[in-house]
């Protein structure tokens, strides 16, 4: 699964010095992985969860696209249809 967190440029993203795109990797092999629906992981290991994406995306903007957009808003803790979160 490809998954792609996506920012875009802006005054806000800059003075938070948040990257403008970061890969995301879905794992079971997590201890706040319940139930076998995983979690979404930055590269350096820190947990993307639905409130934090929820955040992002209403203050800067930002989006998933992703080839598998059930299997992230599970892991998220979002309803699948979730605003931000694309099929690519």
């Amino acid at each position: 699964m490809k998954a792609i967190l996506i920012i875009p440029d802006s005054e806000g993203r800059r003075e938070l010095k948040v990257r403008q795109r970061s890969r995301l990797t879905w794992t079971t092999n997590h201890p706040a992985s319940h139930y076998g629906l995983g979690v979404m992981l930055y590269s350096n290991g820190d947990i993307l969860d639905g409130f934090n994406f929820r955040g992002l995306r209403d203050t800067l903007g930002a989006r998933i696209e992703t080839t598998d957009p059930e299997k992230v808003c599970r892991a998220l803790g979002v309803p699948e249809g979730e605003r931000g979160i694309e099929q690519i």
